[in-house]
Parts: structure tokens; C-alpha cells; sequence
């Protein structure tokens, strides 16, 4: 290991594990030489003991220290301990919130080495379909680029939950080294599933079918507010699709020029045609307002199935809910 000091913050706590574990397996007997200290259920005086305990038998130690308020000045008081830490000693301090203007930040930026793990924002899902794909490679299987579309479509951007059904599917597999959108399509559950039956049903503006399939969903405890940006995303590209030129320009071209993947363009050009840019613009404002309505405590059922509705529903036509509490 290279730098003795590193601080990992970031709103991607998935990311942050992996490369933790990444830093652990490289230490030899992780049994005696890996030590994890919860920051809030131990005293400030005990993690400067453990900043200045050497190795056992010679070896490399690693020390994780989890759930730091660095917004507090009381970690002030390593800022001395961080010079001169015990050789062999490499520690990794994971904060749980960040305030780059405190010292303590400033004094590990300057002797360590500082990371920030983003989660991917809603508009990038062809990053994600990109880390799928190197996932799949580390697992000695090539991931098709089709089917990770179809599972990132699938999971969101949800990094914890994409892993988890990555692993499914290899296993799934067995032997083949190649994994396919049939084999996601088989795998996923059937509240997985109305995900897609869902979108089709609100592009047809079906709405008998978009609550048939809210309603497995639901059911299936579905993540409202993940749904909302897998919807919101839907109508965002196909916004962006309809300011470019109707000819001559190719689902990789918009793809490319929005940060988004050719197989998930080509899905919403095909769907674009059924709306108009101003529908689809109220579209976006009926979803914003439905988030606002499920952050302030309203009841999610009547929220959705009311959002439904209207985005169901011709322009100009839609309904208001009094009765959402």
C-alpha cells in the first residue's frame, strides 16, 4: 500500500466497501491485521491508541475507521497523530458527511490521499452499463451490452442491488461465458418485470394496464422514488430526443451526445413518436410534483395511482388530488 492515510467519502457507500475490501485482501493474516472501529461507539482517545499500534509480526495493518462527522471540530484533535503514524499502519478513514473547509480534511488531503465515490446521477445510465459490463469481466463472464441496458433498466442505478443480481445470473449460467437479455429477462422477478409493462402501458397511455402493473409493484414494495426517476428518465430522453433532426442521425449519435446508451435511445425514439415535447415536459412537472407529494407524507398509493392517471390522460386534461393524505 502505498499512502498510510486515506479518507473515503461519498454518497455511494457500495463503491467505498468494494475498495475497502479491494485494500484488505492485499494484507497478509487480515485475521489479526485488519482492524474496523465504529468512530461514534468509541472514545476519541481510543482511536489515537489505535492510530499508534503497530502491526503484529511484522506485517502490514490496516485500520478502518467508519462513520466520521467531519463536520464536527472535535477530529481536530488526530490532526498530530496523522504525522506520525505507526509504521507498516495504513488507515482508511470513512467519513459519513464531509466539510472540505475543516482541518482535519485539509490536513489528510495533504498528507494521504482523499476519494469521493459518487453514486451515478438518474441521466447516466450508460456508465452504469459500463460497470456492469467490467463487474461481469471480473467474474470471468462478458456481460452482453444489451443485457446490461436490460438490467440496468431493470435496477436502476442501484450499484448494491446490480450486484446482487449479476451474481445471480453468473451463477445461473454456470459455465457460459456469455450472458444475454434472455437471461436477465428470466431471472427478474415479476415486480421486475411490470417495471417494463409499466413503461409500455404509459407509453400506449393504457391506463387499465399501467395500474394492473403499478399495482404487482406495489405489492412487490416497490421503491417509489426509484420508479419516479426510471420514469422521469423515460421522458427526459425522449424530450431530448425530439431537439434533434428527425433524418440522418442515429440512435449512437444522440446516445453520445446526451451521456446515455444507444440501446436505451433507440427504445425511447420509438416511443418519442407518441408524444408531443409539451406533453412530455408536463409529463416531467406531473412526476416532480408527485415526488414533492410522497416527501411530504402523502399517501403513496392514491399519490401514484392519481400520477398515473394524468400521465394517462390527454394534455391539458389532468386531475388534481384532494383527498392524498
Amino acid at each position: 500500500m502505498a499512502k498510510q492515510l486515506l479518507l473515503f467519502y461519498g454518497d455511494e457507500e457500495f463503491l467505498i466497501q468494494e475498495k475497502v475490501n479491494e485494500l484488505k485482501r492485499k494484507v497478509d493474516n487480515p485475521d489479526l491485521n485488519v482492524e474496523l472501529i465504529d468512530s461514534e461507539s468509541i472514545s476519541l482517545e481510543d482511536i489515537i491508541n489505535a492510530l499508534q499500534t503497530a502491526p503484529l509480526l511484522f506485517g502490514e495493518r490496516l485500520l478502518i475507521i467508519k462513520n466520521l462527522d467531519l463536520k464536527q471540530k472535535t477530529w481536530e484533535a488526530l490532526i498530530p497523530s496523522l504525522e506520525s503514524l505507526a509504521l507498516g499502519t495504513t488507515v482508511i478513514f470513512w467519513a459519513a458527511s464531509m466539510d472540505k473547509r475543516s482541518k482535519f480534511f485539509k490536513a489528510v488531503d495533504k498528507i494521504g490521499d482523499v476519494y469521493e465515490f459518487r453514486a451515478f446521477a438518474d441521466w447516466e445510465q450508460d456508465q452504469v452499463i459500463s460497470w456492469i459490463i467490467k463487474i461481469g469481466k471480473t467474474l470471468d463472464k462478458n456481460i452482453e451490452r444489451s443485457a446490461a441496458a436490460q438490467l440496468q433498466e431493470i435496477c436502476g442505478n442501484n450499484l448494491r442491488k446490480l450486484d446482487s443480481e449479476i451474481n445471480k445470473i453468473v451463477t445461473y449460467v454456470g459455465e457460459r461465458k456469455s450472458i444475454k437479455s434472455e437471461d436477465v429477462l428470466i431471472l427478474a422477478s415479476p415486480g421486475e418485470k411490470s417495471v417494463f409493462v409499466l413503461s409500455d402501458a404509459l407509453t400506449r397511455k393504457d391506463l387499465k394496464a399501467a395500474l394492473s402493473a403499478f399495482r404487482i409493484l406495489y405489492n412487490n414494495k416497490v421503491d417509489f422514488f426509484q420508479l419516479i426517476g426510471l420514469l422521469a428518465t423515460n421522458y427526459r430522453t425522449m424530450l431530448q430526443i425530439k431537439t434533434f433532426p428527425k433524418t440522418n442521425v442515429t440512435a449512437g449519435t444522440i446516445a453520445q451526445a446526451i451521456g446515455s446508451s444507444p440501446y436505451f435511445v433507440k427504445k425511447c425514439q420509438a416511443k418519442a413518436a407518441g408524444f408531443t415535447a409539451s406533453e412530455l415536459k408536463d409529463n416531467l412537472e406531473l412526476l416532480l410534483q408527485a415526488d414533492l407529494a410522497l416527501k411530504s407524507g402523502h399517501s403513496q398509493l392514491a399519490t401514484f395511482e392519481l400520477l398515473l392517471t394524468n400521465l394517462c390522460l390527454p394534455e391539458k386534461k389532468h386531475l388534481v388530488n384532494k383527498h392524498a393524505r
